[in-house]
């Protein structure tokens, strides 16, 4: 190797600034701090090790070597210390132990803690050894094989938690992050003929000219946002990552983007509530909600139970708490349940009782903790049942804002559909389960957020294109609803999110939701759920005949497909979750160990996960070891004709979408009662793989449904007489317990 040749140990301090810069990328995962001094020392030292000997040596593994000795180390007195928490100062083999449990401590902190994560020195020596071992490849790559292009992969990793969960980072450390990277590509570009190796001052200029090309046209071609954020993979429209809900409620806007931006995350002692309301809204004028501006209330929000409505025996109720955790989410309302509530808080906030709201007054609930005591099941089929003797007797006079429907909107036609709907319901509780059944029936709608409505009156829009996302549906149910005298709002919250490995709730800002509430006397405003299953999972458990009662899927209300979340676990058991919730943040949906991300580790950890799931996803396929839940599923997906049968591969969820699509492109497609049971046996089998406590269904049920699904899609496949007279008979049969419901299903 001739001098030329040598590794250009210039590069090795440029590398360095590029992975330290990184730690700034993951802000959203760790709080930056002063333990940051301890990590620049620990690649201060591994700089000068590497560059010292290259100087001395051309070997290219010698530099890494030493500089992981040498660094190493460094890391004893800062981070290895005795039983006794006395510091260890030299490097024996008693100290090594000490370091490597104090990095080992780090990962149980960071796996025990929500992100970012407060500093601890623990986790601070995780980090550092982290870092460490990502300078280490960067520039054994970059600088011993020139391979700088390939370094850089690696380099991003620290940023991409900023990217995956869309917040802010600092725009100076991005710049000089990649300002070093790109003078590191300059300096160890391979020399060829008899051109030298470039210079510092060639360096300089290429990095300079390279890195103002970046600023002057990445901004452009992102639209002309500018820096100070990595861009949003779901949001490419604003560089924001402040969740904040549209007010306005534009039906051309989608409420529902699949952003993974953690919102909340929550603990309860008891049943989690099945969403969280933060607005309410009364004026629709045909295209978009409206929202009147009214003065901050003056009823302090800590204190006394909140609700609309008398509640009797509060203290004597079954009641939950909830400890609440605000992330990113800058809104000037708190997130509640749609149930009486208390709440304990801290600051100017103040309870709007018209509106069931808790408003601030110069605050946001960002990075707001607070407490509230709630009765999930306040709600109950009697009580609704039992409120109509009141409706008919006019005790409560029913206030016009609530049953106004704009000039703009075809409400003869809405009026004549909400009667053909709820024809032969007898209560107002009864017109309400008719006209959310109706709109949740998978065989008349489709749930699509990429519908673009257009026209001034959207609910006859969306009754005629049969398709939308969660604004369409509820909007439409809350002018169906008035136009038969009842009461109706419209609500704006978040769906209940889902379970992490330490007993905590994140909802994230893909669960954002709206709903339509009904007025009941004695109830207050009632929550029910028109909008399918596939995003707004199963009805409150009031307004779900299936939890009412019923003992089989035939008895079900036509369109109830109760459908979680892919992967959605059910409610935890009711113990708490560790000790109290952590400082406030604007992070990840759940803690993400550090280890999983570091450096080459995350590549390791990721490889090993995928070789177990395949291992796992390989034995759980044998019959011959499935019991119960899974037997009953694979037992069906072996008895479907083979052009509807699924892969193995797929999630229960995938392999329901699968079934329903592929006997939709044969034929007249399954009947609603057949898509429902496919959707209850899929919903099962998740909850039995993935939730915490199983699934509650009996083999029973799964039998039932699973022959429901085979019935039909076998006879799609016979010849087509028989096939015929069998699906006939299918559909004869859906007809008669349409028949006999109170309401018409069509």
């Amino acid at each position: 190797m001739t001098a030329r040749d040598r590794s250009p140990w210039i590069a090795t301090p440029l590398v360095a600034v590029a992975t330290f810069l990184g730690i700034y990328g993951l802000g959203v995962m760790i709080e930056i701090g002063a333990w940051l001094t301890d990590v620049a020392l620990v690649l201060a030292v591994a700089v000068v090790a590497s560059a010292l000997t290259r100087l001395a040596s051309r070997s290219r593994a010698l530099p890494t070597l030493i500089a992981a000795i040498a660094s190493v180390v460094a890391m004893v007195p800062l981070f290895a210390v005795t039983e006794d928490g006395e510091a260890r100062l030299l490097p024996t083999p008693d100290a090594l132990r000490d370091l490597g449990a104090a990095i080992r401590g780090g990962v149980d902190y960071a796996a025990q803690t929500v992100a970012p994560a407060p500093p601890d020195p623990s986790f601070t020596a995780l980090i550092a050894a982290g870092v460490l071992a990502l300078f280490l490849v960067a520039d054994h790559l970059a600088v011993s094989w020139r391979a700088a292009a390939t370094a850089g992969l690696l380099l991003l990793v620290p940023w991409m938690p900023a990217v995956i969960f869309q917040h802010r980072v600092s725009a100076t450390a991005l710049i000089c992050a990649i300002a070093a990277w790109l003078a590191t590509l300059a300096l160890t570009r391979r020399p060829s003929g008899v051109e030298g190796r470039p210079g510092l001052g060639g360096a300089v200029t290429a990095t300079t000219a390279a890195l103002a090309g970046v600023l002057l046209v990445a901004p452009t071609a992102l639209g002309g946002l500018g820096w100070g954020m990595i861009p949003r993979i779901d949001a490419p429209s604003g560089l924001d990552t402040s969740t904040r809900l549209n007010l306005a409620l534009d039906l051309r806007t989608s409420l529902t983007a699949n952003s993974t931006s953690p919102v909340l995350v929550y603990e309860t002692t008891g049943d989690r509530p099945d969403s969280f309301r933060l607005y309410t809204l009364t004026d629709f004028d045909g295209v978009q909600w409206a929202r009147e501006a009214t003065e901050t209330p003056v009823q302090p929000a800590a204190g006394r139970p909140l609700w609309t409505a008398p509640i009797d025996d509060w203290d004597g109720r079954e009641r939950s708490r909830i400890e609440m955790q605000v992330l990113d989410l800058t809104e000037t309302n708190l997130p509640l349940p749609p149930t009486p509530r208390s709440v304990e808080i801290e600051g100017d906030w103040f309870y709007d009782a018209e509106r069931d709201e808790v408003v601030g007054e110069g605050v946001t609930a960002r990075d707001v903790r607070y407490s509230m005591v709630t009765d999930t099941q306040f709600h109950q089929e009697e009580e609704l049942e039992a409120a109509q003797a009141q409706i008919d007797e006019g005790a409560a006079p029913e206030d016009p804002r609530y049953l106004d429907i704009s000039p703009a909107i075809d409400s003869g036609r809405v009026q004549t559909l909400a009667r053909e709907v709820t024809a032969g319901t007898s209560s107002r509780y009864e017109q309400a389960l008719a006209l959310q059944g109706y709109l949740r029936n998978a065989s008349e709608f489709t749930y699509d957020t990429s519908v673009d409505p257009t026209g001034g009156d959207a609910i006859s829009t969306f009754l005629d294109d049969r398709e939308g996302y969660c604004v369409q549906f509820a909007t439409t149910m809350v002018m169906m609803a008035r136009s038969l005298g009842i009461p109706a709002r419209m609500a704006v919250g978040f769906l209940s999110g889902s379970a992490t490995d330490q007993g905590t709730w994140v909802v994230q800002g893909g669960d954002a939701h709206a709903w339509p509430e009904v007025w009941f006397p004695g109830e207050g405003w009632v929550r029910f759920e028109p909008t399918p299953a596939i995003q707004s999972g199963m009805p409150p458990a009031y307004a779900d005949p299936y939890a009412n009662g019923s003992s089989t899927p035939q008895d079900l209300t036509p369109g109830m497909i109760p459908d979680a979340v892919p992967g959605e676990p059910v409610a935890p058991d009711g113990s708490p979750a560790g000790p109290g919730m952590p400082a406030p943040t604007e992070t990840a949906e759940e803690p993400f160990p550090v280890w999983a991300w570091a450096g080459i580790g995350a590549v390791l950890v990721i490889a090993v996960a995928a070789a177990i799931w395949w291992w796992s996803r390989r034995g759980a396929v044998r019959v011959s070891r499935l019991h119960g839940t899974e037997a009953e599923w694979e037992s069906l997906r072996r008895r479907l004709p083979p052009s509807v049968r699924w892969s193995a591969a797929l999630t229960p969820h995938e392999a329901a979408e699968h079934v329903v699509e592929t006997m939709r492109s044969a034929g007249p497609g399954l009947t609603g009662h057949a898509t429902e049971s496919m959707t209850r046996l899929a919903h099962a089998v998740a909850d039995h793989r993935y939730a915490p406590a199983g699934s509650a269904s009996e083999v029973q049920h799964l039998r039932t449904w699973a022959d429901a699904v085979l019935t039909e899609a076998t006879a799609d496949s016979q010849p087509a007489g028989q096939g015929k007279a069998t699906r006939g008979k299918a559909m004869a049969e859906q007809d008669s317990r349409r028949s006999g419901s109170t309401w018409d299903g069509r």
